[in-house]
């Protein structure tokens, strides 16, 4: 896995205004600058659920109900 180069202060900044976080000091967007990079790495280490139509076929099967 490699690492991400560090993500810019104003990415960073556009990052957090977008999710609300309009007031931050300057020492804050740095500190998430840093771990920008650690906290990327990792949720790419996160597997996946699958989608549900990606089962095949015979896993679904009809309820009692329905088997008349």
């Amino acid at each position: 896995m490699t690492t991400q180069p560090k993500p810019a202060i104003e990415e960073i900044a556009a990052f957090a205004r977008r999710h609300g976080l309009d007031n931050l000091t300057p020492e804050h967007v740095a500190r998430m600058a840093e771990l920008a990079i650690y906290v990327g790495d990792l949720g790419r280490t996160l597997p996946r659920p699958p989608a549900k139509d990606d089962k095949p076929a015979p896993t679904f099967q009809l309820s009692p109900i329905h088997q008349r």
